[in-house]
């Protein structure tokens, strides 16, 4: 009898040791190692985050640079699942589309002395002068009344390069044409004869005379044209220039796209994208994580410099989701506008939520495109990055080239396209 109790109690002593020890595990468990597994998890559905924002911009960018009316969709997953069998909790996450007017988000392009580029048809005219100019589309020259002796010239840059000449014989009016590049005469033929007179029309770009073909793309531009000749003639020109002097700012409010977190256990992230860029921000810091489309070129004499901007613009009522699940965000292209422009320096003034982000990334952009004549200020209580850009010739020299692209891209956050 006293065997089969020491027995019994044995028994409950291991039932009670097997327990607590199955709870002490649990609770090591529960309090040590679901944390961490938490952490990771959550950890690993912010680098999904990024990897789908990171497929954004390239949708985006794809549907910038075709501009054609296409919708995409992408997909951002809000947040992670708890564990099963132990207590832990769920990852939440939150989509934004910020319009112009909540984003915060803007770009300021101010020159010293800009010219902006322009499409010009200045009134027809026996004689004239068109500086800075980039592209010639249309030059006619039409002699109202044929007489002898009458000359016209153009030159560019100071350098005679077309003579057209009226030959009155016994026939009637003949019309001699020549086409000189630097001192070379590379056409000097007769273009019609036997004319009455009367009115006659010359298209000066004709292939055949070796202007348009021979001499116009070996001109280093912007160019100057001057043209004059007898009274009883007129030139009509059609170009591309850089039109007069103006240091007004060239500014936009532009929306953005946001996904905010709500952790349980790892560090809260926000991804951004806006201008073009994704931004990654947390407690520690900020950084852009992908770039945007700028590009720039140093070429001794003058430094170019390409930015393309994204303007997101919301859908009424398709502008944000929040919880744990999967959401759709559809895309499509809308509209561009361009600005080409010279200047004597440029400032370029972003304003942001992530000054420290925009100044690193302009740093290193900069750096890595061998521009060196440029100054970087960051505010952070007023949140803005302005980027004072310096040719490399300096003085009143027009060494700075830039082509600002704003792109309209509507965004719209769930399935079912509101247009």
């Amino acid at each position: 009898m006293m065997l089969e109790n020491k027995n019994a109690q044995v028994g409950i002593i291991v039932a009670i040791l097997v327990i607590s020890l199955s709870v002490a595990v649990i609770v090591i468990i529960q309090v040590h190692y679901v944390p961490e597994w938490m952490k990771d998890k959550e950890a690993d559905h912010m680098d999904a985050v990024a990897n789908q924002f990171a497929n954004l911009k390239f949708s985006i960018d794809l549907q910038a640079m075709s501009k054609a009316d296409i919708p995409i969709t992408n997909s951002i997953t809000l947040g992670s699942k708890e564990l099963p069998y132990f207590m832990s909790a769920r990852a939440f996450g939150s989509l934004q589309v910020l319009s112009s007017s909540d984003s915060n988000f803007g770009i300021y392009v101010t020159p010293t002395s800009g010219r902006i580029k322009e499409t010009y048809q200045p009134d027809a005219s026996s004689s004239g002068e068109i500086d800075y100019v980039i592209q010639i589309s249309k030059l006619d020259l039409q002699i109202n009344t044929l007489a002898n002796g009458n000359i016209f010239n153009l030159s560019i840059n100071g350098n005679k390069n077309i003579e057209v000449r009226v030959i009155n014989e016994a026939n009637g009016y003949r019309i001699v044409l020549k086409t000189i590049n630097n001192t070379q005469i590379i056409f000097n033929q007769t273009i019609a004869s036997a004319l009455p007179q009367g009115a006659f029309i010359i298209n000066l770009l004709n292939p055949d005379y070796k202007f348009s073909s021979d001499v116009l793309p070996y001109v280093s531009s912007p160019f100057t044209i001057s043209y004059n000749g007898s009274s009883n003639g007129n030139f009509f020109v059609k170009c591309k220039r850089f039109g007069a002097p103006s240091s007004s700012p060239i500014q936009y409010s532009l929306g953005t796209i946001q996904y905010q977190s709500e952790n349980a256990y790892f560090v809260d992230q926000t991804y951004t994208y806006e201008g073009g860029a994704v931004i990654l921000s947390q407690t520690h810091g900020e950084a852009v994580i992908s770039s945007p489309s700028f590009s720039a070129r140093n070429m001794t004499t003058k430094q170019t410099f390409n930015i393309s901007i994204m303007n997101i613009k919301e859908v009424p009522g398709k502008t944000s989701a929040t919880g744990y699940g999967t959401y759709s965000i559809r895309t499509n292209y809308s509209s561009f506008v361009r600005y080409s422009m010279i200047a004597k320096s440029i400032s370029i003034k972003i304003n942001t939520e992530y000054p420290s982000a925009w100044e690193r990334y302009f740093q290193n952009f900069l750096n890595a495109s061998s521009i060196t004549n440029f100054s970087i200020n960051k505010n952070e209580s007023q949140g803005y990055v302005l980027v004072t850009l310096n040719g490399p010739q300096g003085g009143d020299a027009y060494d700075i080239e830039l082509s600002l692209t704003k792109i309209d891209v509507y965004a719209q956050v769930g399935p079912g396209w509101v247009s």
